[in-house]
């Protein structure tokens, strides 16, 4: 007569099961988190090529900086885009003094150009989210309120009329990804200036996500993708819990450390 299994020896055996249903999960997790950073680098790397073939081909930078204007002018700056580059000093503006939409100009900038717009087309589709323009302000991740209006002085990066979905780009849990711009080239004077806002290895004078994320290497633009949980956080902060939050973010390259104040 064959003996049946013992209440313990069941869980005994329902633990082992459930032990190695818990490594496969978590291998599994890491093989999916694994793929998705590598197809998140990939999508870096098309954008990286793309702005230098546009800078190639303009025989310029791309510029960011802040809505002001240029050093020893007066009157209303004029945000008028050209094919020499912007009159008032920049491609690119920050927005409300932050960056969270500047790939969505990033691309509108890179798309003027063929060969640029040529490797954009080439990011995966799943990576490339569509936002109207009109309903933006609304979105899970709203644009700008003034890329409504398509006026130079209320919209300086002038998101064209003729786009009724802004591009963005979105890593693979979802999230827009941000932009860490270097900063314009410092004066002399500035660089003369004793003082922690000045780069000293490029001459750069170092932007607000320079300040949360760390130092662009060589005036090149890095981007950023959230990670899996979703929080970019920042390093600029005293606050543990928010510092904590980047080490799962994914850079397109590794920044510099921030340097002490």
């Amino acid at each position: 007569m064959r003996r049946g299994f013992t209440v313990l020896e069941l869980v005994v055996v329902i633990g082992v099961i459930l032990i190695l249903m818990a490594l496969a999960l978590t291998v599994t997790s890491t093989v999916l988190t694994g793929n998705d950073r590598r197809s998140m680098q990939g999508t870096f790397l098309l954008l990286d090529q793309a702005i230098a073939s546009w800078q190639a081909q303009t025989g310029r930078e791309l510029s960011f900086g802040r809505r002001t204007l240029p050093t020893g002018t007066t009157g209303t700056p004029d945000f008028t885009l050209s094919a020499t580059g912007p009159s008032a000093g920049f491609d690119i503006y920050e927005e409300n003094l932050q960056t969270p939409y500047a790939i969505c100009v990033i691309l509108e900038r890179l798309a003027s150009n063929p060969e640029a717009a040529e490797i954009i087309a080439k990011i995966p589709s799943t990576a490339l989210r569509l936002v109207p323009k009109t309903t933006g302000v609304t979105a899970v991740e709203p644009l700008p309120p003034g890329w409504t209006s398509g006026d130079a002085q209320g919209d300086p990066n002038q998101m064209p009329n003729s786009v009724d979905l802004i591009r963005e780009v979105c890593d693979p849990w979802g999230k827009r990804i941000e932009v860490v711009f270097p900063g314009r080239l410092a004066r002399a004077s500035e660089l003369s200036a004793t003082g922690s806002s000045i780069d000293r290895e490029d001459g750069s004078v170092r932007t607000l996500d320079e300040a949360k994320f760390g130092v662009c290497r060589g005036r090149k633009i890095c981007f950023v993708s959230a990670g899996p949980d979703g929080d970019f956080g920042r390093l600029d902060t005293d606050d543990e819990g928010i510092r904590k939050a980047t080490e799962d973010n994914i850079f397109s390259y590794e920044l510099l450390p921030r340097p002490q104040q």
